[in-house]
């Protein structure tokens, strides 16, 4: 009898395996590493509201693989890492990237698909043992109490600086106002409810008509203006992003409304989005990031003269 093949697809805050069996079918074997900032605990909770989405839903997204015993995590310890590692195991779904199939048609699928995720976050029971962090902080992965945790390096001052005193400045007083704009979510009595966090052009398959919502490993609680900022991150300074723009709006107020409350607020929070990953190139220690770093964090600080520009 023919056993299953195993191919490794990525390897970079997890390793990624397809797994495939002639009888059972295609799986993905994602194998989460401690400094994802991800442990079992989040694992079981993003489990939770994929098997609540297969089970009232028909949003494409991948179900999740039982162990025989019933549990969906397992855990393993590594000679050399503190945290242990978990694996979880999906059903593959069909299609290829969105950004390889990159259309204004695609895109208005793909604000659909976020809106009928938010549609159905509103209404999600999560079980007692539910834990993920909330998207309270421009800087929520620096969070304490969790499996991993990422420090917020990016401020740092003297001979650890990753800025320049003059990106200092910039980055700072772009902080300033898009944790303003944190605290007046916070402060807006809307409830919280589950996001995705990360419905980027490489977290989306399309199998024609129809679009898949892939790792939902991020998700935290948060709000649905932080989970748009998030995905149009990616189209911001594309020459056609006002096209795509208002694709993905369409497709998302086919369902809900949209939920920018002033004008300016997505802005603000995609900007938010370039500090996070600012940070997280900072305290990485990959060495393509490290080479990448110099770069990116000057590109991020002309991208928040830009913005401050604008708001001044």
């Amino acid at each position: 009898m023919a056993s299953p093949r195993l191919t490794q697809l990525t390897e970079a805050s997890n390793i990624i395996y397809k797994v495939s069996d002639p009888k059972l079918g295609e799986f993905v074997l994602r194998v989460t590493a401690p400094k994802s900032c991800h442990g079992p605990e989040e694992t079981r909770s993003e489990v939770a509201w994929l098997h609540a989405l297969v089970e009232e839903t028909e949003i494409g997204c991948p179900a999740p693989v039982a162990r025989l015993d019933g549990d969906f995590v397992s855990e393993f310890d590594v000679p050399g890492e503190r945290l242990s590692l978990c694996s979880s195991l999906f059903r593959w779904v069909p299609g290829r990237m969105l950004d390889d199939v990159l259309t204004p048609a695609n895109v208005m699928r793909q604000g659909t698909l976020m809106a009928r995720l938010h549609s159905h976050a509103a209404t999600f029971a999560p079980p007692e043992a539910f834990r993920i962090r909330t998207y309270d902080s421009v800087f929520p992965y620096a969070a304490e109490g969790f499996a991993g945790l990422e420090p917020l390096v990016l401020f740092n001052d003297g001979a650890d600086a990753p800025l320049t005193p003059k990106q200092r400045t910039t980055y700072l007083a772009a902080h300033t106002l898009i944790a303003r704009e944190f605290e007046k979510l916070l402060q807006s009595g809307e409830s919280l409810r589950v996001i995705h966090n990360d419905l980027h052009v490489w977290n989306v398959k399309v199998d024609r008509d129809r679009l898949y919502a892939l790792d939902f490993e991020d998700m935290m609680w948060g709000y649905p203006v932080q989970d748009i900022a998030t995905t149009l991150y990616y189209y911001r300074w594309r020459e056609d992003f006002e096209t795509l723009l208002a694709a993905f709006r369409g497709g998302y107020e086919d369902v809900a409304d949209w939920p920018e409350s002033r004008a300016g607020q997505i802005e603000t929070l995609i900007m938010g989005r370039a500090l996070l990953l600012a940070n997280f190139i900072a305290v990485s220690e990959d060495s393509e990031d490290i080479s990448f770093a110099p770069e990116y964090l000057q590109r991020v600080e002309k991208r928040l003269r830009t913005y401050l520009d604008t708001e001044g």
